[in-house]
C-alpha cells in the first residue's frame, strides 16, 4: 500500500482542514512540518514545490489541499478491530476480504468498495 506523507506548516489553515480530511477518511498518514523538519523542507525545494499542504502519495505529490486527487491517489483506509480497537489498514476497492487483527487474532469480513 503506498505511503501518505503531508508537508505542513504550523500557521497553515489549508493545512488542518487536510488533517481533518484525512482522519475522517480514516487515511493513515505521516505529517512532516517543513518549518521544523529540514529534511522535509529540502525535499519540496529540490521539487521546486513552494506550497503546503503537499502531499506525497507512493511518487505522486499533490501540492494544496485537492480531496478529490488526494482520494484517487490513495489505496487504503484505516479500520479498528471491533474486539480489540486495534487500527488495521486494510486496502481499498478488493471487494469483501477476511480480515485478522495482528493484535488479538480476531477474524472478520469487511467490504472494502468506496
Amino acid at each position: 500500500m503506498k505511503e501518505v506523507i503531508m508537508f505542513t506548516a504550523q500557521n497553515c489553515s489549508s493545512c488542518k482542514k487536510a488533517k481533518n480530511f484525512l482522519f475522517q477518511n480514516k487515511i493513515q498518514f505521516e505529517q512532516k512540518d517543513i518549518n521544523v523538519d529540514a529534511e522535509a523542507r529540502a525535499e519540496l525545494e529540490r521539487r521546486n514545490i513552494r506550497g503546503v499542504p503537499t502531499f506525497r502519495i507512493g511518487k505522486d505529490f499533490v501540492t494544496g489541499f485537492n480531496p478529490t486527487k488526494i482520494l484517487k491517489l490513495i489505496d487504503h483506509r484505516v479500520i479498528e478491530c471491533k474486539k480489540c480497537s486495534t487500527k488495521i489498514r486494510v486496502p481499498v476497492n478488493k471487494g469483501h476480504i477476511e480480515i485478522k487483527c495482528p493484535k488479538c487474532v480476531h477474524e472478520f469480513n469487511i467490504d472494502t468498495q468506496i
